[in-house]
């Protein structure tokens, strides 16, 4: 994952946290909405550290196939 996109979740998680902060006090709708950013930025990134764990992977497989390869 790039640090761009590190912060730009970042700042999503915080501006969720912040929206449930003012939900509490002027309603549940922007508290709801606080709610749902938190969560899209948490599907954020556990999808980045899929695709870095397949890159891995697929690293991992590319190290095997050349240590196995008979010369």
């Amino acid at each position: 994952m790039t640090t761009r996109s590190d912060a730009k979740n970042k700042k999503l998680e915080l501006k969720g946290k912040a929206e449930v902060l003012v939900g509490q006090v002027v309603g549940k709708a922007i508290k709801a909405k606080g709610v749902a950013d938190q969560v899209e930025s948490d599907l954020k990134n556990a999808g980045a550290d899929l695709k870095n764990a397949g890159k891995d992977l697929k690293k991992a497989a590319q190290r095997v196939k050349k240590a196995t390869k008979k010369n």
